[in-house]
């Protein structure tokens, strides 16, 4: 072995390590350059000029004394970046939606608006897909019918349950409340039995005993056309807002305190959807099939914001955001 030899192997060495770091290099523009790509299509969506008529108001209520409400976290997705969940996030913030139920604690009835995850979750996830399984997999599970046996709280308890719309990580824990009457529209109980995987799973449904069908029978309310009252005290208002499904329903709450409340289901999975606003990354949306009516869903998510900017002291909660969730009443609190 020659000096020569002996002296080449560091700049050998050298070599070898700058050829490592362009190829990271190399891949990190390719990544960068994906994700700009990417992003590039997200544009926010255009706001009218003139809103339509809302009152210069929120409506009038009179919510009876010991109406309160609570969330129950019954699970949270394997998630992603933001940059997918919502159109202009970031791809440095890893967002985890999650799967609630929304107990609400009426004088004259208490029900769940959704279910989130219940008993029987993975025997009706089984019948997906792998793709689809990794796509919308989950971690652990807390049904709230468990949560609420824990509290000394029997599932006869609960007499309704009011579906957001009836895609899967909405209406699992159904099975969990046989004896309670199940309000959802005509359009969107025809949606879900014609349906299939992953986003109706007819097993969270067929067994379904007493079946409500849901009707705007009231009238203009916060700028909608029609709304259902649900207790004609103000306190509990159903709105249509459809294009997520064909049936989708969004809840005011209207608390005893002053404090008024939006529940938005899955018109957008985060609250910067509502405030930029901005639909689901375009990506994700040509990847699976999101929306019964993309353009519908697009006008609701304008709508959203709308109302957000009209009414401030509104405080609207999209169904998945979990950093608005922590900011409400956690089972067994309440909030009235």
């Amino acid at each position: 072995m020659t000096a020569q030899t002996v002296l080449s192997r560091p700049v050998q060495r050298g070599g070898a390590w700058r050829r490592v770091l362009w190829t990271l290099a190399g891949v990190s523009a390719l990544l960068v350059g994906g994700a700009a790509l990417i992003s590039a299509q997200d544009d926010r969506l255009p706001v009218p000029a003139n809103w339509p008529d809302m009152g210069a108001t929120l409506p009038a209520a009179q919510p009876p004394k010991g109406l309160a409400f609570s969330v129950l976290p019954t699970a949270a997705s394997n998630g992603g970046s933001e940059a997918l969940v919502v159109g202009g996030g970031s791809w440095l913030t890893y967002r985890r939606p999650v799967q609630v139920a929304v107990l609400v604690n009426h004088p004259q009835a208490a029900f769940l608006f959704d279910t989130g995850l219940g008993r029987e979750h993975a025997a009706q996830f089984a019948v997906n897909g792998v793709a689809h399984q990794l796509l919308l997999g989950y971690g652990e599970v807390r049904p709230a019918a468990d949560q609420l046996a824990a509290a000394g709280w029997p599932v006869s308890r609960i007499r309704m349950i009011v579906p957001s719309h009836m895609h899967w990580d909405h209406v699992s824990g159904l099975v969990d409340f046989p004896d309670a009457e199940v309000w959802v529209t005509p359009q969107e109980q025809t949606q879900a039995e014609h349906g299939g995987p992953p986003a109706f799973l007819r097993s969270q449904f067929e067994t379904v005993k007493r079946w409500r069908s849901l009707q705007f029978t009231d009238g203009p309310y916060v700028g909608f056309e029609r709304s259902l009252d649900m207790f004609k005290d103000g306190s509990v208002v159903l709105v249509p807002l459809t294009g997520h499904t064909a049936g989708h329903t969004g809840m005011f709450l209207n608390l005893p305190s002053g404090k008024r409340y939006f529940f938005t289901g899955d018109v957008t999975w985060t609250k910067e959807g509502i405030d930029w606003p901005a639909d689901r990354s375009k990506v994700l949306r040509r990847m699976v099939h999101l929306d019964h009516d993309e353009a519908m869903n697009q006008a609701a998510i304008v709508r959203l914001h709308g109302i957000q900017r009209h009414f401030p002291g509104l405080k609207l909660v999209p169904a998945h955001d979990e950093n608005v969730m922590k900011t409400l009443p956690q089972f067994p609190a309440f909030e009235g």
